[in-house]
């Protein structure tokens, strides 16, 4: 879909994404998707205390500013004409919310990570007053009640911080997640500066009515939030705006997706029943259910996948996220001091192997040292069971009450027991979002289809992790070789708009090299679900 005008990588789109961890931007080729140029940098997290997770939001501008002009320098050093540069796109983890004076722009408070949760007591009240019924807004969200959404962080900040207050009542604050930060600062800030953001963004504040695809003044009411501090909502793909300094002056800003969406997109999952995980720090398991918006029954987020263009169709997805995943092995060898490298602990390998091997998949009913006769080996793996539930339970339970329990010690336990026991966790979690996707689609045929995972995320990189996963849920995992899934998926937003990129052209040509992790395909499935089962129960 490019022509003559540009280079030989044809037309060119930066990416400025901020996710929990870094702060970067990429220059792609929409030739082929092809990462020319990029720079990132590590964002300082603020932790005061044990649940809370905050970034400083002007940090994070002087981060991006810096990575913009550094990526746009590599290119010149490539001798790559940085003017093919066509659009910006934006991408970000969703939820993460931060308030500012739009007179000064300055921040209010620290932006607040979207697994911050000190927020609980304005939920607990909430929930009081709705008779605990975690589902009171979901017919019109499509969101349980949960503190990882924005709106309970903006009541929070307005209760607690008194700059917030006085702000709100003199019509000065402005709310937005990361990509309105960074777009109202790239648009001009105090000057100028377009305060909107997407429609992805925008669902997971638990503000927006999904039918609508608007703010809905019921839900303000109903969080006592003013609505007039909210950004305008718009699609993934249409000009946001245009850069007014910097290398990129005049460079429109074509795209804007939350971090998942985009990875659902980048991964090329854009049919009806594709799905993909991504495995970070957190977890998060998205199915496409394409034009059609089903209400979840078991717990799960009904959200957007995507909407490419203003008069373009939505298209929506269930959603399962996971607070604890790659962060339980963090914990672990951050806190427990464990060493949980799989790949360099042969103990750890062993077990695993155990478990996954050629004839694997051990009951989970046999001790340590049984012989389990039904599944034919020694069942070597221990009887530990971890929930990682630090700050409560996500999908699809929606506990913010929940807390971490290690079951089954004993004076045998190692540490190698403790580091299977996380792994098997993440597993399980994600086995009960696939669960539940299939009952909230009960008319789908699944009977007629080979169950795939596409998989993604920094802890996907694990190959000992990745089959231990597959062998757990028996399912096929693909995992393609993206580099960045979620900036792909934004670009391929802005490059709708540009019209220099399309869906079938993307499938056709961005489409990369896949590693496939096979199940065990033996008669000890049944271990399988004996072993979810133990664990489920307890």
């Amino acid at each position: 879909m490019n022509n003559g005008r540009y280079g030989r990588f044809g037309a060119l789109i930066g990416i400025a994404y901020v996710s929990g961890t870094h702060c970067k931007f990429l220059i792609y080729s929409t030739k082929n998707a092809e990462v020319l140029a990029y720079h990132e940098l590590k964002l300082r997290q603020i932790v005061h205390q044990a649940g809370w997770l905050e970034y400083d939001p002007s940090e994070i501008w002087k981060y991006m500013q810096e990575c913009i002009e550094t990526a746009y320098k590599n290119l010149v050093i490539l001798e790559i004409d940085p003017h093919d540069i066509i659009a910006v796109g934006i991408v970000n983890q969703r939820g993460t919310t931060v308030l500012w004076n739009k007179q000064t722009g300055q921040p209010l408070y620290n932006a607040i990570g979207w697994s911050d949760s000190r927020s609980t007591s304005v939920l607990r009240r909430i929930l009081q007053n709705v008779k605990q019924n975690v589902d009171y807004v979901r017919h019109r969200t499509g969101l349980p009640l949960s503190g990882c959404f924005s709106a309970f962080k903006i009541r929070w900040l307005m209760e607690s911080v008194p700059a917030v207050a006085d702000s709100i009542k003199e019509d000065k604050c402005l709310f937005g997640t990361l990509d309105s930060w960074l777009l109202w600062n790239l648009t001009g800030g105090v000057q100028a500066g377009v305060h909107s953001t997407d429609i992805t963004n925008a669902h997971y504040t638990s503000l927006m009515n999904l039918s609508s695809q608007q703010w809905d003044a019921k839900l303000c009411q109903f969080f006592k939030l003013p609505i007039n501090i909210l950004p305008r909502i718009r699609s993934n793909s249409e000009i946001f705006g245009y850069v007014l300094d910097g290398p990129l002056l005049g460079v429109p800003i074509a795209g804007v997706m939350g971090e998942q969406s985009a990875c659902l997109l980048g991964q090329l999952c854009i049919k009806a029943g594709q799905n993909v995980c991504t495995l970070d720090d957190s977890c998060f398991v998205l199915l496409n259910t394409g034009t059609e918006k089903l209400e979840s029954d078991n717990g799960l987020i009904t959200g957007v996948a995507h909407q490419l263009g203003p008069r373009a169709a939505t298209n929506y997805s269930l959603e399962g996220a996971i607070s604890n995943a790659g962060s339980t092995v963090t914990w672990l060898r951050e806190k427990l001091r464990i060493n949980t490298e799989i790949n360099s602990n042969d103990n750890v390998v062993e077990s695993l192997n155990t478990f996954i091997g050629d004839s694997s998949m051990i009951s989970s009913s046999c001790s340590s040292s049984m012989l389990n006769t039904e599944c034919g080996l020694a069942a070597k793996r221990s009887e530990i069971t971890l929930v990682p539930a630090f700050h409560g339970l996500y999908a699809p339970y929606w506990r913010y009450d929940a807390r971490g329990i290690i079951l089954g010690l004993s004076s045998q336990t190692t540490a190698e027991n403790i580091t299977q026991a996380a792994y098997e966790a993440t597993g399980f979690q994600i086995y009960e979002v696939l669960e539940a996707f299939k009952r909230d689609t009960p008319n789908w045929d699944h009977a007629s289809t080979h169950p795939v995972l596409t998989f993604g995320g920094e802890y996907a990189e694990d190959t000992h992790l990745v089959q231990f996963i597959a062998d757990i849920m028996g399912y096929m995992l693909e995992r393609p070789q993206t580099a960045s899934p979620a900036g792909l998926g934004v670009m391929i937003a802005a490059g709708v708009t540009m019209g220099v990129v399309s869906l079938e052209y993307a499938t056709k040509m961005y489409a990369p090299p896949t590693d496939v992790f096979s199940p065990t395909t033996t008669p000890n499935r049944k271990c399988r679900g004996r072993l979810y089962l133990r664990q489920h129960s307890k």
